[in-house]
């Protein structure tokens, strides 16, 4: 199995997962959830939130972890490299992380959202020559919370709505990390495939070569060369 030394900007502490603590009160939970968001970098999964509440407050995420947390996304690909979080100075460059950023915000008419930016680098298998693909992700997505299911948009989406906030619906038990798992998802071509696939590249170069050779001359050459001494 592969393994990749990453390194990423700012160090941070485990966090604490209240989550799984039955002694911890909903009051300490909150306090203690606040306390791990202000954090400015963490090497984690996004946690589970309330979704409002973390929008009211305009409070925001930052950090990075194991693709191989990802259950669902790892299912449709090939075997993807460990990689050992260190200290990084930008988005990943190697298969195996995960770096996002999530932030909370109210608008101006007052509807909560959540800004959700992922970078990663997954490995597919190209379905013209099936060899590796490294897939660049790069994804930001502004997505509006709503109540209740009822409130989603149910209507085929008009011309004049592209580039308007995706309706998800939100609640006090929030998981972030599923919602970045299903942006990935998404990215995931239906059918990865090199844009020139190394194998091609190599068979034009060889032609190319053997198209630079000495050719033997036509027999029409040859005429041509003894009329030209004879004359």
């Amino acid at each position: 199995m592969l393994q990749f030394c990453v390194a990423m900007s700012d160090v941070v502490s485990a966090s604490y997962d209240c989550h799984n603590d039955p002694v911890t009160s909903d009051l300490e939970r909150q306090a203690i959830l606040s306390e791990d968001l202000s954090a400015a970098f963490r090497f984690s999964a996004p946690p589970i939130v309330d979704a409002f509440d973390f929008a009211r407050r305009g409070q925001v995420l930052k950090g990075a972890f194991s693709v191989h947390r990802l259950d669902r996304l790892l299912e449709g690909l090939p075997e993807q490299p460990v990689a050992e979080l260190t200290v990084l100075d930008g988005p990943p460059t190697v298969p195996g992380i995960v770096r996002y950023v999530i932030e909370g915000r109210r608008t101006k008419d007052d509807l909560s959202e959540l800004v959700v930016e992922i970078q990663a680098n997954l490995v597919l298998e190209c379905q013209r020559c099936l060899g590796a693909l490294i897939l660049p992700v790069n994804r930001q997505t502004v997505f509006q919370l709503v109540r209740r299911e009822s409130d989603l948009d149910d209507e085929e989406i008009e011309e004049d709505d592209f580039g308007q906030p995706e309706k998800i619906v939100g609640s006090p038990k929030f998981n972030l990390c599923d919602l970045v798992e299903d942006e990935l998802i998404l990215d995931v071509p239906y059918v990865p495939r090199h844009d020139v696939c190394p194998e091609t590249v190599d068979l034009d170069a060889q032609a190319e070569e053997e198209a630079g050779r000495d050719e033997p001359l036509s027999p029409f050459a040859v005429l041509s060369q003894l009329k030209t001494k004879g004359q």
